[in-house]
């Protein structure tokens, strides 16, 4: 097997057994077992769990940004941001991308790790809000600018529709968060009849 499809493999496993038993409870035996190679090869592709782990932060960052960058290109060339597509960005956000295969998982461990483990911890809070609610930030500050919303506090904004966001992914209650992406919308965005 290449080398790119074989670091890919022990990354799959790692997130798997990661977000099950935990990063401190699984060891690079387990890892290169899970993996299908010996525990000597895995310190080919990886020195420690930790540069393991560091890969994993590294590649979901850069999924993110691509999220994140494609998503502002997008916007710059919408011309009004419509009620439904929205709420369904809002939805595509859990569903698409906090439960992505390898978002979900990394997550999930560092969910757990995060309680004893300040990298963890460091990590698990950019990746569910200090990143997001500053892109979200960026959004609304956008969106202010072209007046398609009444408030034009982007910061209070983004915290708000994150809260609705987070509410969604903790809950799974994607109905529910819906609606209230729905009443935040109408709240918020500006309609054609009004004069800003």
């Amino acid at each position: 097997m290449a080398k790119d499809n074989k670091k890919e493999e022990i990354m799959r496993e790692a997130l798997r057994l990661f977000s099950e038993k935990g990063f401190a409870a699984v060891s690079m035996r387990d890892l290169a077992e899970a993996a299908g190679i010996r525990a000597s090869t895995i310190y080919y592709y990886y020195e420690s769990k930790q540069a393991l782990f560091q890969d994993m932060i590294g590649q979901a960052n850069a999924l993110t940004a691509g999220y994140r960058d494609g998503f502002l290109r997008a916007l710059d060339r919408t011309e009004k941001v419509e009620r439904e597509p929205f709420i369904q960005a809002g939805i595509r956000l859990i569903t698409g991308y906090l439960n992505n295969e390898k978002i979900a998982p990394l997550i999930r461990m560092l969910e757990s790790e995060r309680f004893h483990d300040p990298a963890a911890e460091e990590s698990w809070k950019k990746m569910l809000f200090t990143v997001p609610i500053d892109h979200e930030t960026k959004v609304f500050e956008m969106l202010a600018a072209r007046g398609a919303v009444r408030e034009t506090d982007a910061a209070a904004l983004a915290g708000e529709y994150h809260g609705i966001v987070m509410l969604g992914y903790f809950t799974g209650d994607h109905g529910r968060t819906a609606e209230a992406l729905g009443a935040f919308y109408d709240r918020v965005f500006s309609r054609e009849d009004e004069i800003i």
